[in-house]
């Protein structure tokens, strides 16, 4: 059987291609190399602004052997964007600038790469994508560590639905008053909480740019906090992020308003889902009139249940490492997604 055999390693991709930020290429050959490729395939998608072609594969060599990995390219305003899976993007516009070779051989080799594969099989595509360069699901119950198991799911939900048909409502609060329920929050989740006053609480775990509010000098007004929180001074800062996350937002505790007759309980970043559901219970075992209105995809995620993406959406998602433990432990349980190639024009 005939076999391909690819100019350009894996090493030397990853360093024309300097990481995930996109380097822009302005030469006209270069250009004329993505146009010659991208003329072999019908577009997969296409509007008035744009056309996009998607399952182009590069070759290229890992230890020596084959491997391709997918990218796709889109044309906008007469320029090409590039986007080669995990390993980066380019923006190609025509130009004089000098660039390295291997940049016009890049898109050479996947042109000869589609001949090859037409020529063959496309079985090939299929045994030359490595797996940490696909995608798929996996449930949440084969990679995590803490699990919420059925029975606590469902006696959970019902006891949460029954705070929520109680439907007693509150319209105004004082800062003691909401401190004071962020401190019920703290002691369910945090043991040195017990040691703290509220205010001690939230200087500790919650994001500390309050907007203003742990400086409202009447404490037990409910006429000041609502005051300081209708003024809306306080916006571009997070005060009701009471656990605070480096990535995305951690969990926050929104005040009852004359909007909402109830605290709201929110969780953003899901490396909090046990915190947040430990605060529910807290929150219903001293009913508080609260919402939680992401409980019901907490408890599925947590339970184990939620199909998670596998090398995609990091660090929410699973990412998948050739190795003899993933494949032993991991791969049986994933569902990857099928590689398609693009749809070839009739060269007859």
């Amino acid at each position: 059987m005939r076999k391909f055999n690819p100019k350009l390693s894996e090493y030397e991709i990853k360093y024309l291609l300097e990481g995930s930020s996109e380097k822009e290429l302005k030469n006209t050959k270069v250009h004329a190399t993505v146009k010659n490729l991208v003329a072999l395939a019908y577009p997969t998608e296409e509007t008035k602004f744009d056309k996009i072609w998607k399952y182009f594969y590069l070759p290229m060599k890992r230890s020596g052997k084959l491997i391709s990995v997918p990218f796709f390219i889109m044309l906008y305003k007469k320029d090409f964007y590039v986007s080669f899976r995990f390993m980066g993007n380019l923006k190609i516009t025509q130009g004089k600038d000098e660039i390295a070779k291997e940049y016009a051989s890049m898109f050479k080799e996947a042109k000869r790469f589609l001949v090859f594969a037409k020529t063959i099989n496309s079985f090939i595509i299929e045994k030359s994508v490595p797996y940490d360069f696909r995608i798929g699901k996996i449930k949440g119950k084969y990679i995590m560590k803490r699990i919420v198991s059925l029975h606590d799911k469902i006696r959970l939900l019902g006891l949460y639905e029954t705070r929520v048909r109680a439907d007693s409502i509150i319209t105004q609060v004082s800062l003691n008053d909401y401190l004071s329920v962020t401190a019920l929050c703290y002691r369910a989740v945090y043991p040195l909480a017990k040691k703290l006053s509220p205010l001690e609480m939230y200087k500790k775990w919650a994001d500390g740019r309050h907007g203003g509010m742990i400086d409202i000098k009447d404490t037990k007004s409910e006429r000041e906090f609502s005051k300081w929180r209708d003024s809306g001074r306080w916006m571009g800062a997070h005060p009701f992020e009471i656990i605070f996350s480096w990535h995305e937002h951690g969990i926050h505790l929104y005040p009852p308003s004359k909007e909402n007759h109830y605290y709201a309980l929110r969780v953003t970043n899901y490396a909090y889902v046990h915190e947040f559901i430990l605060m529910v219970k807290a929150m219903i075992k001293n009913n508080i009139p609260f919402r939680a209105e992401e409980l019901y995809g907490v408890l599925e995620y947590a339970s184990g249940e939620k199909e998670l993406n596998v090398n995609k959406d990091y660090p929410h998602g699973f990412q998948y490492i050739p190795s003899k433990k993933h494949k032993e432990r991991y791969f049986k349980h994933i569902q990857w997604e099928k590689l398609k190639g693009p749809t070839l024009k009739s060269t007859g």
